[in-house]
């Protein structure tokens, strides 16, 4: 999936990649996306990775334009676009000194394990919860207003805004299960195949590397939410 990178920085995953993995509807406002990617990616991921690791990642997967290369990725861009259904891009669109964002510029087959069994799922969790409060509340010109009504609709139908207690829920929820839980499982494939990514730097004792699982800190299956059913009572 070839990508204009818009933050003007190397990060792991692009919008079109958050809503791909991530539990949103597919009509979503880019702007909400790409601006919690950074702070997804260095709160969440860069720790999750260690810092070399994380670093080498995604050098690896963002790739300068340059007037040698720029052909080249337009042409990818565009096979890209067509196969999603998007609309190509011109050449006027494509500047010297862009950044193109794709896992095809990987080569090294356990980052692309490590890409499509964890890390681009997890990557897009963790931007969907850095994403909840912004989506929510925004920072407006006449000052901080919710970004929808508190309901909507019409002809008996009705749609209605979450609020502070559902807000709450929601990210207490996608960090205990959903981001956590992978983080944990990451780390134990990571460190079942620990020869393959050197540059990661967590202790592994006890991941099963031997073959023996023990001392797992349990995040996986211990911490958790609980099913709520009172959410709506004071």
């Amino acid at each position: 999936m070839y990508r204009v990178n818009y933050l003007k920085r190397d990060v792991l995953i692009t919008p079109d990649e958050v809503i791909f993995h991530a539990a949103t509807d597919q009509e979503i406002d880019e702007r909400q996306i790409l601006q919690n990617i950074i702070v997804a990616e260095e709160r969440w991921i860069s720790n999750a990775m260690c810092d070399k690791f994380y670093e080498d990642f995604i050098s690896k997967k963002n790739v300068r334009v340059t007037q040698e290369n720029k052909a080249d990725l337009l042409a990818k861009i565009n096979v890209s676009f067509e196969l999603d259904g998007l609309n190509p891009i011109k050449d006027s669109d494509l500047k010297i000194g862009m950044i193109i964002n794709a896992i095809e510029f990987i080569e090294d087959p356990w980052y692309i394990k490590l890409w499509e069994r964890f890390l681009w799922k997890l990557t897009a969790e963790c931007v969907d919860m850095t994403a909840i409060v912004p989506s929510w509340l925004r920072h407006t010109s006449k000052g901080q207003q919710m970004n929808l009504p508190n309901a909507i609709g019409g002809n008996g139908a009705a749609s209605a805004s979450g609020g502070v207690k559902e807000i709450n829920f929601k990210q207490n929820s996608s960090i205990q299960d959903r981001i956590d839980p992978l983080i944990e499982r990451m780390h134990l494939w990571i460190c079942q195949n620990k020869e393959h990514f050197p540059l990661y730097c967590k202790e592994c004792g006890g991941c099963g590397c031997d073959g023996e699982l023990k001392d797992v800190d349990g995040v996986s299956h211990i911490r958790k939410t609980n099913f709520i059913t009172n959410i709506y009572e004071d």
